[in-house]
């Protein structure tokens, strides 16, 4: 009776132990299969994501060289690059606003990139007003290399501290004297002319350096000031002056160089700071190449397009390097004036651009 008794004793705790078996090992079965479907979850997040949105504006009209680039290459390169992850959207012809609008809305967010000139930088860090200094650079090669080099860095080095940051230079086109009452062959020729400048110091200080009369004036009235007689001249470059036929209301264009008008890629910094490497990556190649690309298709229109304005009556005048020595010498005062707005470390750089980085 005993031995029967311990017998069931035996096999009760025997069921007991595979019972306990059982229901640990379904325990980490269960836990396996949670933690797959848990990496699965994570990988399908990760793969199905939202992407995220990239808005870039400028004032470019979508078929000058900077808007066709916007939507001819920096929105799809992106795009496909990142392979959807990124979707560009852009916003051309001022519809978000003014070049100063635009980077206050990089700066709250609102706006993720904008094309834009850095004369309105300015604004926000005095620093790039010295790339606008008269005679600055001695041509294009010369901007190309100093704002693609060191001292392009030494411009943009604090711009992060006010929530931007540039991705790569590009260009508005060398400035050109224009107007509508005689030819301007010499620097005497500007004295007491009306020229519309951009609501800048160093452009008021400019023009009256070499004798004129700057006048202030919106770019959305200059047309109608030009046609009307409200200022005799601009100082626009070719291309602009073509694709906003200004020419139409100006009988006279000198090719006279003496700001090179620089423009920039500039991104929201918090939106930049919130993005994984690799995209930043590819947002700053398609950026170097749409740089170069502008570059180029402004070297090549720039001819084209300052015969169609001789040819649509308005006449064209290049100015000799004597005479143009002597305009960059009379805004020699305009250097000096600005000085003590940049200190010595600018002036310096600025002054020794052309022998470091001409040829």
């Amino acid at each position: 009776m005993k031995k029967r008794t311990k017998n069931a004793l035996i096999f009760v705790f025997a069921v007991m132990l595979l019972l306990a078996a059982t229901a640990c090992g379904g325990g980490t079965q269960n836990e396996s299969q949670g933690g797959a479907e848990n990496e699965s979850t994570a990988e399908e997040q990760t793969t199905n994501a939202a992407p995220i949105t990239l808005k870039i504006a400028s004032t470019v009209t979508d078929d000058s060289p900077g808007g066709a680039i916007l939507l001819n290459l920096f929105k799809p390169e992106i795009e496909s690059r990142s392979e959807g992850r990124i979707v560009v959207e852009v916003y051309n012809n001022s519809i978000l606003g003014g070049d100063r609008q635009l980077y206050e809305a990089l700066q709250l967010g609102t706006l993720e990139v904008s094309l834009g000139p850095l004369s309105t930088l300015t604004n926000f860090d005095p620093k790039f007003g010295a790339s606008d200094l008269p005679f600055l650079y001695k041509d294009k090669p010369t901007a190309y290399a100093a704002l693609d080099g060191e001292w392009g860095d030494m411009l943009k080095v604090d711009l992060p501290n006010v929530d931007m940051r540039i991705l790569a230079y590009t260009e508005n086109a060398f400035r050109d004297l224009s107007n509508n009452v005689r030819p301007i062959k010499t620097l005497e020729d500007l004295k007491g002319l009306k020229i519309r400048v951009m609501e800048s110091p160093m452009y008021i200080s400019t023009f009256n350096a070499l004798g004129a009369n700057p006048t202030p004036i919106a770019y959305s009235e200059l047309y109608t000031a030009l046609q009307q007689g409200t200022v005799d001249g601009q100082d626009n470059g070719v291309v602009l002056t073509y694709t906003s036929k200004l020419y139409e209301v100006l009988k006279y264009y000198t090719v006279s160089g003496q700001v090179y008008a620089a423009a920039a890629f500039v991104v929201s910094e918090p939106w930049w700071q919130s993005l994984p490497e690799d995209l930043q990556q590819i947002i700053l190649d398609v950026s170097a190449e749409a740089r170069d690309k502008m570059r180029a298709d402004n070297l090549e229109i720039e001819s084209e397009f300052l015969t169609l304005i001789e040819e649509g009556n308005t006449e064209v005048y290049v100015l000799p390097p004597e005479e143009k020595e002597r305009f960059r010498e009379a805004c020699t005062v305009v250097w000096d004036e600005f000085a003590s707005v940049y200190g010595p470390e600018i002036m310096d750089a600025a002054a020794n651009v052309n022998e470091k980085y001409g040829n």
